[in-house]
C-alpha cells in the first residue's frame, strides 16, 4: 500500500507559519521590552548621576543641585551607570554608540529661576511657619505701591527744597551785596563831605572790591538757575505720573507748578541782576578814575575835594529788587539741620554702644555672574513674598542670626540680608545702605502723614515764609522740604527704635507722632527713639517691605554670591556655576533581533531630570 504525504506536508507548512508568527511575534514583544528596558536603563542611570548632589550645599541651605566639573564629565558619568545595563545577559543585547548632553539649566541661567524652583520647593514645607510670618504684612506689601509713590515724592520734595534755598541764598548774596556798595557809597560820600584822605581811599577801596565781586555772584546765581531747570528735566517722568496716590499726584503737580513759577521768576530777576551788573561795572570804571585823579592830587599835595564830589555823582550803585522779611536764626537752623541731615545718617540711627562688623569683600571678580538669558524670574507677589521669606531663614542679618542653617565659621559677611540689598563690598557699607533706605521709607510714610495735618503743614509754612524771600512760589517749595526734613528727623526716632530691637507702624496717626518742629530745629531727634507699639512693625518687617520694592534677578544674583562664598568655607573649589538643576541626554544606542534576522539597528532614547519637587 502506498503511503501518501500530503498531510505531512500541509501540517510541515503550517508548522512554519505558525511558528514565524510565533517568532514574529516574540520580537515583537522583545523588542517593546527593549524599547522599555532602554528608558528604564536610561531613566536610572540618569538617577544616579542626579544623586550626586552637592551634600554641603543640601546641609547649609537644604538646595539640590548637581556640582559638575563640565559637561564631558556628566557624559562619562551617566554612560558609566548605563553600560552596567547594557552589559547584562539578557534577551536585550545593546551597545553605546554615543551618548550627548542635550540641555543644562544651571543655577545661574534665566535670572536664577532655577534657585527659585528649588527655593519654592523647600518652602511649600515651611507654608505655615512663613504665612505665621507674613500676616498682616499682605496688606502693607499692597501699600508698598503707595509709599513708593510717597517716597519718589518725598525725594523729589527734599532735592527741589535744596536747591530753591541755594537759589534764594544766590539772590539775598546779591541783594546783600547791593546792600553793601550802597553803604560803602554813602561812607564814601561822608569822607569826602568831611574831606578825610585816608578815610576816602580806604572806603574806595572796599567799595571797588565789591563792585569787582558782584559779576562773579551774578553768575552764580544763574549756575542755581541752570541746576533748577536740569532738575526739572530729570524728574519730568514722575512730575508726569498719573497713576500714584491721588494725594501724592496733587503734591506733585502743586510743588512742579510752584518750581517752574521759581525758575520763571528767577531768569526775569536775572536779566534785572545782569542790569544792575553793567551799571556797577560802569560805576566801578568811574570809581577807578576818580581814584587815580585823587591820588594824583595827592601827590601835588593838593585834592581838589570839589572835582572829587563831582565824580562821585557820576558813581551809580543800583538798588536791589526789594526788601523782605527775613529771620537769620531760623535761617541757620535750618542750613545746620540739612547739613546734619545730608551727612552720615547711620551714625545718627545706630544705638548707643552698637559695635559694627568690619568684615568686608571683593566685588572686582564676584562669584556668581550676573544672571542673565531668558525671560528671568516673575512677578507673582506671593511667590516673592515666600522667596523673601527664605531669605529670613537662612541669611543673617544685622539684628540676628538665621535659624535655618548654623553657624558659620569665617563667613565674608555677616549682615548678608543687608548684602542681598544694598550689594556693597562690607558689612559697613551694606548696613549704612540699608538703614538709608529704611529711612527713606520711614520719611515717606512720615512725610505723607505731615500733609494730612492741616496745622502742622501751617508751621511749616510760617518758617517757609521767613526763608522765601517774599516769593510765594518759592514759599510752596521751602515748606514742602521743611515737611520733608521733619519727616526725615521723625525717620532718624523711628529708625534708631527698629536697630535697638524696637517695632514701629508703618503708618503713623497722632498719639505715635512725637517730633514737633521746635524741636527738630533744635536737633532733638538726635538722641531717644521713638514710641514702640505692640501692634508695630519690627527691623525685619521693613525689610520684607524693601525686598518687595527690589529686583528679584539682582536679589538672586546676590543670594548666589553669598551661597558661593558661605559653602567655600567647606569645600574651597565650589562654584554656583557649575550646579545643575535640570538635565537632559540622548544616548544612541546599537541593538539587534534576537528571533528572527539577527542584523543590527539604531534607537535614541531621550531621559531628562530635574530637582523640582512636586
Amino acid at each position: 500500500m502506498r503511503k501518501r504525504g500530503e498531510i505531512t506536508v500541509f501540517l510541515s507548512l503550517i508548522l512554519v507559519c505558525m511558528m514565524s508568527l510565533f517568532m514574529g511575534l516574540l520580537e515583537s514583544a522583545r523588542t517593546a521590552g527593549a524599547r522599555l528596558y532602554l528608558n528604564m536603563a536610561a531613566n536610572s542611570a540618569m538617577s544616579s548621576v542626579m544623586s550626586q548632589y552637592n551634600k554641603n550645599l543640601w546641609d547649609m541651605y537644604h538646595l539640590l543641585f548637581l556640582e559638575f566639573e563640565s559637561e564631558t564629565a556628566i557624559e562619562q558619568s551617566f554612560e558609566e551607570y548605563l553600560q552596567f545595563y547594557l552589559e547584562q545577559e539578557n534577551l536585550y543585547p545593546m551597545k553605546n554608540k554615543g551618548v550627548v548632553l542635550s540641555e543644562i539649566v544651571t543655577m545661574q541661567e534665566n535670572g536664577g529661576e532655577a534657585l527659585e524652583d528649588e527655593i519654592l520647593s523647600y518652602m511649600k514645607y515651611r507654608l505655615p511657619k512663613a504665612v505665621e510670618n507674613l500676616s498682616g504684612l499682605g496688606q502693607e506689601a499692597a501699600e508698598a505701591g503707595k509709599a513708593g509713590d510717597f517716597k519718589n515724592l518725598f525725594e523729589v520734595c527734599m532735592q527741589a527744597g535744596k536747591k530753591a534755598r541755594k537759589l534764594e541764598k544766590a539772590r539775598r548774596a546779591l541783594e546783600t551785596a547791593l546792600a553793601e556798595m550802597k553803604k560803602g557809597k554813602e561812607e564814601l560820600e561822608e569822607a569826602a563831605e568831611k574831606e578825610k584822605e585816608r578815610r576816602f581811599e580806604t572806603a574806595a577801596e572796599k567799595l571797588i572790591k565789591k563792585m569787582k565781586q558782584f559779576p562773579g555772584l551774578v553768575d552764580a546765581y544763574e549756575n542755581e538757575i541752570a541746576k533748577i531747570s536740569e532738575h526739572m528735566e530729570s524728574d519730568g517722568d514722575f512730575r508726569k505720573n498719573e497713576d500714584c496716590d491721588l494725594q501724592a499726584a496733587k503734591t506733585m503737580k502743586n510743588e512742579a507748578e510752584a518750581y517752574g513759577t521759581v525758575e520763571a521768576s528767577a531768569r526775569e530777576m536775572l536779566l534785572q541782576y545782569r542790569e544792575k551788573e553793567n551799571l556797577t561795572e560802569s560805576g566801578r570804571i568811574c570809581l577807578e578814575e576818580m581814584e587815580e585823579s585823587f591820588a594824583d592830587s595827592q601827590e601835588e599835595e593838593e585834592v581838589d575835594w570839589e572835582e572829587i564830589r563831582d565824580w562821585m555823582e557820576l558813581v551809580e550803585i543800583p538798588d536791589g529788587l526789594g526788601a523782605e522779611r527775613f529771620d537769620g536764626e531760623k535761617s541757620k537752623s535750618v542750613d545746620r539741620l540739612e547739613d546734619i541731615l545730608s551727612g552720615e545718617l547711620l551714625a545718627l540711627v545706630l544705638p548707643e554702644g552698637t559695635d559694627i562688623s568690619e568684615k568686608s569683600v571683593s566685588l572686582k571678580n564676584r562669584p556668581a555672574t550676573e544672571a542673565s538669558g531668558g525671560s528671568g524670574p516673575g512677578k507673582d507677589p506671593v511667590k516673592q513674598l515666600l522667596l523673601n521669606e527664605y531669605i529670613f531663614l537662612f541669611f543673617d542679618s544685622f539684628r540676628e542670626k538665621c535659624t535655618g542653617r548654623k553657624t558659620i565659621e569665617n563667613q565674608a559677611l555677616l549682615y548678608e540680608q543687608e548684602y542681598l540689598l544694598c550689594g556693597k563690598a562690607s558689612d559697613k557699607e551694606n548696613l549704612k545702605s540699608t538703614v538709608e533706605e529704611i529711612l527713606a521709607v520711614r520719611g515717606a510714610a512720615n512725610f505723607a502723614y505731615l500733609l494730612s495735618m492741616p496745622d502742622l503743614k501751617a508751621q511749616a509754612e510760617e518758617l517757609a515764609a521767613v526763608l522765601a524771600g517774599g516769593n510765594l512760589s518759592m514759599q510752596i517749595v521751602i515748606s514742602l522740604f521743611i515737611l520733608a526734613i521733619w519727616a526725615l528727623g521723625e525717620a532718624v526716632w523711628d529708625v534708631r527704635s527698629l536697630l535697638d530691637g524696637g517695632k514701629i507702624r508703618f503708618w503713623k496717626d497722632e498719639t505715635t507722632w512725637k517730633l514737633s518742629l521746635d524741636s527738630l530745629l533744635s536737633l532733638e531727634f538726635l538722641s531717644g527713639k521713638a514710641e514702640e507699639k505692640e501692634d508695630g512693625r519690627d527691623y525685619h518687617d521693613y525689610l520684607r517691605v524693601l525686598f518687595l520694592l527690589k529686583d528679584a534677578r539682582t536679589r538672586n544674583d546676590r543670594m548666589m554670591n553669598v551661597i558661593q562664598w558661605n559653602v567655600q568655607t567647606k569645600q574651597s573649589d565650589f562654584s554656583v556655576k557649575d550646579c545643575a538643576h535640570q538635565i537632559e541626554i540622548k544616548a544612541d544606542i546599537v541593538q539587534r533581533h534576537v528571533f528572527g534576522i539577527q542584523t543590527p539597528y539604531e534607537q535614541t532614547v531621550r531621559t531628562e531630570w530635574s530637582y523640582e519637587r512636586r
